[in-house]
Order: C-alpha cells, then structure tokens, then sequence
C-alpha cells in the first residue's frame, strides 16, 4: 500500500515539474525574442527603446521560478525513493521478526532455535536486514525428499523368460517310490 502511495504522489510530482519545464522553456523563447528586439533597437542608429527591461527581468525571474519549481520536485522524488527503500528494509526486518531492542540496543533477531543474533544499530535498517539475510540463508533448510526412481527390470526375450517360469514350476520328484 505505501509503494502505491508513493507511487500516487511521485505521478503527481512529476506531473508538475514537466509542466513547470515546459512554462520555463516558454519563458526562456520569449526571452529570446525580446533580447533580438532589444538588439535589433540598440544597434540601429536611430536607438529607440521601448522599455524592454521589465519584460527581460520579468521573463528571467519566471525561468528561475520554473527551474526552482523543477529542482525542488526532483530532490522531493529522491526523498520518496529513499524512504521507500528503508521502509522496504524494516517490512523485511519485521516480517522475519527482527526487532528494535533498547537494552541491547540496536536490531536484534531470535532464530528458532532461540539464539539471538545482533543486527546492527536502530538508525541501520539496511544494514540490520543485510545481515539478518545472510544469516537467514546460512542456515540449513530440510532438504525436499527426493522420490525414489524405481528402476524396472530389462526384460529379455519373452520366450526365455517363459522356460524359465515353466522350469520352476517343474514339481520335484519323490526319492524311492
């Protein structure tokens, strides 16, 4: 549930900084075209400025904005991302039953066989489900039994095996009578 919240919210954020870079990169056109007017004002002899300069700092301080809008959003995202990451790694920890202890301090796991195991420290989630992952893959799982492959016997020719039935059931003759 937090991954699709965050995921909600990430869509959002991105959302509005492409829709501040596209302000921006209207900005940054019309900031072209008024410094060509400019330029073409200033280097013609007769140097009639329109007062330009407001719409010049105005449409420098809108790409500043934008940008701002658009570095602030990004950093927003890496936060997300990173506290997803830690979540993740204390719902790991949790899930295996770890736990924060305060005396011993720091994440601390007990196995089934009632050993506990020290983690790492309570600000090191990562850490603490790095290990508790490999001491979880250390131990010695039960090993799927295997089904005994019953081999059948090669069978030879019929007509031998048939004499050979035939031989045994042969009665035995008396001694004597």
């Amino acid at each position: 549930m937090k991954k699709q919240t965050a995921a909600v919210v990430v869509n959002a954020i991105e959302s509005k900084s492409e829709t501040a870079r596209n302000e921006a990169l209207f900005e940054i056109r019309s900031l072209k075209k008024d410094l060509a007017k400019l330029e073409k004002e200033l280097s013609s002899k007769k140097c009639v400025v329109e007062d330009p300069a407001f719409d010049l700092v105005h449409s420098a301080f809108e790409i500043f904005r934008h940008t701002q809008v658009m570095s602030e959003n990004k950093k927003l995202t890496e936060q997300i991302d990173q506290s997803l990451e830690k979540s993740s790694f204390k719902d790991f920890l949790d899930s295996k039953g770890a736990r924060i202890l305060k005396k011993p301090e720091g994440w601390h796991w007990i196995s089934p066989a009632g050993e506990m195991h020290f983690l790492g420290a309570g600000s090191d989630a990562q850490g603490a489900a790095k290990k508790l992952e490999s001491i979880v893959s250390k131990r010695s799982r039960p090993a799927a039994k295997k089904a005994a492959v019953k081999k059948a016997p090669i069978k030879a020719d019929p007509v031998e095996e048939a004499t050979k039935v035939e031989d045994v059931k042969e009665p035995k003759k008396a001694k004597g009578k």
